[in-house]
């Protein structure tokens, strides 16, 4: 009996202690995960007063981005349709190719505030029929644009610009370089274009003779070619010098002299002697390239074509060589002919590439000289304003340009 109850004690005993033991051990696993917990959120909470540290007040940051509540609208982009341009004339530079007066308002009978002398730089504020309002570097008026040269890649960006006259002359006759031409930078016609932000060749022309070259760039790159510029405005003392040089190597070098004036041809062909069309405004030379790659750009509101990637075709001669093996016909005629040029064959030479270059440009109106490939002049300009057209003497070093909505923001 007294070992029974013994036992029954012990028993108790160990049942107690048991109890003891588990209760401190889950009181133990308590107080651990409640630590936890606080350190959790006291992490939290110190990362909450760091970003308020670093933004004390982040809703009046977003009131000031949007104060309205409105979310921003994005601009318009557009394709420019309204004329044979990629890029509205408004804001475009150019330069008066003769004396030009500058008028208050729209009309010949309005008063004359100037004079401007040919080569003047401007932009174009507004255009109302054939009158341009401007800016020069100190004034505004209006001026008639009928004999105006306007800044091609202002208004026509996708066609590819080179000048190598402005850099290094390639100017040569019967393959060989004409000293103190070849290989020498005759002017200065390229620097940064503020309206298309890179740098660029200034190429003027007159500005209905440009409309006519944006007309064969759109038929070139419905074909996926492009026209490449190479020279439009050439002043006079350019053209002299070019001359005179090129006579002195005939008068040494009989091979120069044959290729010069083979007949039917004469020297006057590759080179004039005067006031060439280049002077007046109102030629261009332009070999093609096929494209490879081309994409959209962006400038200001409107969507342009850029060229990313091109071939400039291998032609039967390469450009400007001044000699009988650049000629087109087999035979010259009169370069303001429209029509009967068409009925003189080709020489044995022309390539295709050549003929689709002459193609794109007469179905534009710009008719072909038979003694250059690369060769196209206006004729409507030229018997329209014959007596009236400038001589070239002077240079056009400076761009003054701006984009159409700033333009457009400035009138309004």
């Amino acid at each position: 009996m007294y070992k029974k109850k013994k036992l029954i004690l012990m028993l108790l005993f160990i049942s107690i202690a048991l109890i003891i033991g588990l209760s401190a051990i889950i009181f133990s696993k308590r107080n651990l995960a409640s630590q936890q917990i606080d350190n959790t959120t006291l992490e939290i909470e110190e990362l909450a007063d760091d970003e308020l540290s670093q933004d004390d007040d982040p809703i009046d940051e977003i009131e000031e981005e949007s104060p309205s509540g409105e979310e921003p609208t994005e601009q318009t982009v557009v394709s420019y349709e309204d004329s044979p341009f990629e890029l509205p004339v408004l804001g475009a530079g150019g330069y008066t190719s003769v004396e030009t007066m500058l008028h208050a308002s729209a009309t010949k009978n309005s008063a004359v505030f100037d004079t401007l002398p040919a080569g003047t730089p401007f932009y174009v504020l507004e255009e109302q029929g054939n009158w341009w309002r401007i800016h020069t570097n100190n004034q505004e008026g209006w001026i008639d644009n009928s004999l105006v040269l306007v800044n091609l890649p202002d208004v026509i960006p996708s066609i590819i610009y080179d000048n190598p006259n402005n850099y290094a002359s390639t100017f040569r006759s019967s393959f060989m370089d004409i000293p103190g031409i070849t290989g020498e930078k005759l002017y200065e016609g390229h620097g940064y274009n503020e309206r298309l932000g890179k740098e660029e060749f200034i190429m003027p022309i007159i500005y209905s003779t440009a409309k006519k070259i944006a007309e064969a760039q759109q038929a070139a790159l419905e074909n996926n070619e492009t026209l490449v510029v190479m020279e439009t405005f050439r002043p006079y003392s350019v053209q002299q010098l070019v001359n005179e040089q090129l006579s002195a190597l005939a008068e040494e070098d009989d091979n120069i002299r044959d290729g010069l004036t083979a007949e039917p041809w004469t020297m006057n062909w590759f080179i004039n002697g005067g006031v060439s069309n280049h002077q007046r405004g109102l030629a261009v030379d332009v070999t093609l390239a096929s494209i490879s790659s081309m994409e959209d750009r962006i400038i200001d509101n409107y969507i342009v074509p850029q060229i990313t990637e091109y071939s400039v075709y291998e032609m039967y001669s390469p450009i400007f060589e001044l000699s009988t093996a650049a000629a087109m016909l087999i035979r010259p005629i009169a370069a303001r002919d429209r029509v009967e040029w068409q009925d003189i064959p080709y020489q044995d030479h022309v390539n295709e590439e050549a003929i689709r270059l002459e193609a794109y440009m007469f179905e534009a109106d710009m008719i072909p000289i038979a003694s250059e490939w690369w060769h196209f002049n206006d004729i409507d300009v030229l018997e329209e304003f014959e007596e009236e057209l400038g001589d070239g003497g002077f240079y056009l070093e400076m761009l003054l340009n701006q984009l159409p909505s700033m333009v457009e923001e400035a009138v309004e």
